[in-house]
């Protein structure tokens, strides 16, 4: 009998899943409202960054904006690169509290910060919490659900920036969306007490009991065989070498569609399109609900049609809409004066690109750097490509406002370009992930020895309960399987026996 398709899903499974899943917004939360923050006058007044008088900016305001979206960029390498160390020694829920810990320092001072050196500190400190929590990834429709979550962060960011812009107090319409952020830290650490530790890191540990326990409860089968994870062999190791390169590759490109400087200057950026503060606020909420509902379509529909399919369609997708976005902006944000453009740019273009990012990069670009490495460098592999992922928004965020100011419409050109050579490199080199187990995945890598046994080579004798494999020569070997049935089956085996035996 071939072994059973059926989905594992199971109640406990998702209450657990979506649980973990919920780190996600700790992390878009505060990753996105540095947008609306860069958006409130009373902000920029009382950091220095524009005169009172005028309403023009200071002379160094275009540096310390950068500075503002760098620095978390920055603090989030070191947090994503020491929470993948505390997961690996201490287990997933120390990673979860480690991260809050730093998430809720960050954002006191954020909340609390009195000058532009403690906000662009606290920014850093913020930065290095938040994105720790990306460490912690799932598969298939669970990281749809990270990546659902993901933008469910950014767009609480942006609905509580165009709630506060209503408040009386000028410092509230800021600090008070800042202050909001603590929140999700703080459900986080409720939820390391309801969640289960990674039975992979029990294994590693020798725990084998617990994580068997674990298994059967979430999973109903056997936990994998494990390896010591090192850091070595995924540069040195042939198989590994190529995994690292693709999934650091793709986080690149990905990053590379400008999404997150949308996301990040998006007020700003519609300001230079002749809007005012409560439109540039009603374009941010806007745009980042479209990202929420197009996350969903993304993980509902990823185990159709693929990954590689919906990522080369995020890229190039989002390569179009630039494309049409420098040519708005290089047409009509000058002047101001064309309505309709302007409509177009911010309809057609952010838009759009919210929804192909949102399902091609948002979701299936995270599954597949959770898929792509085997189990035992899989939190490595995932942290390496987030922190590509960071480095990269450091680099266009850091620049973003310098480049505006001095090239404006051009800076387009650099993701254009890196976006339509990604997308044509990426469709000769992206395997597809779909489908396949994750202990066989390397298998596509040439790494086959690594491969304990396959899945089609499974089946159970209906006699004996034992697992039976079929070797590659053709023969059939069987093997001791109490660790293969759950519980309810070996019961059921027991009194099978028992009644056997009575008769």
């Amino acid at each position: 009998m071939a072994p059973s398709k059926k989905s594992q899903f199971n109640g406990y499974n998702f209450f657990v899943c979506f649980l973990v899943s919920l780190g996600q917004i700790a992390f878009g939360y505060p990753a996105s409202i540095i947008g609306t923050t860069l958006g409130e006058p009373p902000f920029l007044i009382y950091m220095g960054l524009i005169d009172p008088l005028t309403g023009k900016e200071t002379g160094n305001a275009e540096a310390l904006i950068g500075a503002m979206n760098g620095v978390f960029q920055a603090g989030a390498v070191i947090g994503i690169l020491t929470a993948s160390y505390i997961m690996d020694h201490f287990g997933r829920k120390a990673g979860v509290l480690y991260c809050s810990l730093f998430s809720l320092f960050g954002g006191a001072l954020l909340c609390g910060s009195q000058n532009v050196a403690m906000f662009i500190g606290a920014r850093f400190i913020a930065g290095w919490g938040s994105w720790g929590f990306l460490a912690v990834r799932l598969r298939g429709f669970f990281v749809g659900m990270n990546g659902v979550n993901i933008a469910l962060g950014y767009a609480l960011a942006s609905y509580m920036g165009m709630a506060f812009y209503f408040a009386d107090n000028e410092t509230a319409k800021w600090r008070g969306p800042l202050g909001l952020a603590l929140l999700w830290p703080f459900m986080m650490i409720a939820v390391v007490c309801v969640v289960p530790e990674s039975p992979r890191f029990l294994l590693m540990k020798g725990e084998v009991e617990k994580a068997r326990d674990i298994v059967y409860r979430i999973h109903k089968i056997k936990g994998d065989p494990t390896k010591k994870p090192g850091w070595w062999a995924m540069f040195t190791k042939k198989g590994y070498r190529r995994r690292t390169a693709l999934a650091m590759g793709f986080a690149f490109i990905g990053q590379s569609t400008g999404v997150l400087v949308i996301n990040n200057y998006g007020p700003s950026l519609y300001a230079t399109l002749g809007y005012g503060t409560k439109q540039q606020l009603e374009f941010q909420c806007g745009w980042i609900t479209v990202g929420i509902v197009f996350n969903a379509v993304g993980a509902m529909f990823m185990d159709k049609v693929g990954r590689k399919p919906l990522m080369l369609f995020g890229v190039g997708g989002c390569c179009v809409c630039l494309i049409l976005e420098a040519a708005l902006v290089a047409s009509f944000a000058e002047e101001a004066t064309n309505k309709a453009g302007l409509a177009a740019g911010v309809g057609k273009s952010t838009m759009e690109a919210s929804k192909v990012y949102s399902m091609g990069v948002d979701v299936a670009g995270v599954v597949f750097y959770s898929e792509l490495f085997p189990n035992h460098i899989r939190a490595k592999g995932v942290c390496l490509s987030m922190a590509t992922v960071a480095l990269t928004d450091l680099v266009y965020l850091q620049a973003t406002t310098t480049a505006f100011a001095n090239i404006g419409w051009k800076f387009y050109l650099i993701f254009i370009i890196i976006t339509f050579f990604g997308t044509t490199l990426m469709f000769f080199l992206l395997p597809e992930t779909k489908g396949i187990p994750l202990e066989e995945m390397a298998k596509i890598f040439g790494d086959t020895e690594d491969v304990v046994v396959f899945s089609s080579d499974l089946h159970i004798d209906q006699n004996t309960h034992e697992l039976v494999v079929t070797a590659r020569e053709g023969k059939l070997e069987h093997v001791a399987t109490h660790q293969g049935v759950t519980p309810e089956i070996e019961k059921q085996i027991v009194e099978h026996r028992e009644r056997a035996t009575d008769a």
